[in-house]
């Protein structure tokens, strides 16, 4: 199962806020289905919130679904009428973040472009909410899966490799997701695109249902915004997936966003990251240089409508 929002598991933070998952010890032998099975939902809460405590009155924690830097998902379930039950994933901003405008603005922001952003392949925003204390509840989507990047290490640890189908029908899934959030429009009509940001194997959501989602607009730009949330110089989302213009301090764009999900394509087909380095300096002298190598060299089998 999964959340999302920029959450890894307990040993590696993550970015996600609609399931977190957590692989259990197996063979490294095993196959392809038998490492995606391993990876199960399953981290043991350690936070404020214990199970059963009731958000805004109507959201029952169940357990920890992730946890990240700055926030803590929770798998939730709301109830109603007649045994009614759905199960959500909830979304908390940790107490040490509550002072700091920034990161409060922030998660206000991803609420509010989450909740313009109605589409079959973007994880849906339900609600939002505050308790008495002055933490903020972001309530979203749960979704029955896994992430891509969870799969990506079970598949290398198999020893095999993500068949060429099937990163090509995760690719336009995830692509979908990113048109609709770059093709937003107010209600006036005027166009109002949302740049993700943040495009990475943790945050694109495989479903056990065969759909794809993109999630965590926790670092996403409305254009539609008064003001920008982000520092001047200041480079956002993850490094061995920026786009070579915002490692120079360029304005992110549909087109970086773009950029960010080749990236994602070239390592699911080849099992390696393009910039990938020592440290993040020799990233970004990498991502600077942008040598990307035809897949072809490491995949002769895909076919050019796909590695053109």
């Amino acid at each position: 199962t999964a959340a999302t929002t920029g959450y890894r598991r307990r040993r590696r933070p993550c970015a996600c806020s609609c399931w977190r998952t957590r692989r259990s010890q197996g063979s490294r032998a095993a196959t392809v289905e038998e490492g995606w099975a391993r990876v199960h939902n399953g981290v043991a809460m350690s936070s404020t919130l214990s199970k059963g405590a009731l958000i805004d009155g109507k959201y029952e924690i169940v357990d920890i679904a992730g946890e990240g830097g700055m926030a803590t998902v929770y798998r939730a379930v709301i109830r109603g009428a007649a045994g009614f039950a759905r199960t959500v994933a909830v979304k908390r901003i940790k107490p040490e973040y509550r002072a700091l405008k920034n990161y409060i603005d922030m998660f206000v922001e991803e609420a509010r472009v989450g909740s313009d952003l109605a589409h079959p392949n973007i994880v849906q925003v339900y609600d939002f909410c505050v308790d008495p204390q002055g933490s903020y509840y972001l309530v979203m989507e749960w979704v029955e899966g896994l992430d891509l990047g969870s799969y990506l290490r079970a598949v290398k640890e198999a020893g095999e490799q993500m068949s060429w189908p099937l990163v090509a029908g995760v690719g336009i899934g995830t692509l979908r997701g990113l048109g609709a959030a770059h093709e937003r429009r107010r209600a006036d009509g005027a166009a109002a695109p949302v740049i993700h940001r943040d495009v990475s194997p943790h945050n694109v959501l495989v479903g056990c249902n065969g759909v794809v989602k993109l999630t965590d607009f926790g670092l996403a730009r409305a254009r539609d915004r008064a003001a920008s949330l982000t520092a001047p110089g200041t480079v956002k989302g993850k490094l061995s997936y920026l786009a070579p213009e915002v490692s120079w301090g360029k304005s992110a764009t549909p087109a970086s966003d773009l950029f960010s999900m080749g990236l994602v394509l070239w390592e699911a087909l080849s099992g390696e990251r393009v910039f990938d380095g020592k440290n993040d300096l020799e990233v970004f002298k990498k991502i600077r240089a942008c040598d990307v190598p035809p897949i072809t060299d490491l995949r002769p089998d895909v076919p050019a409508a796909l590695s053109d």
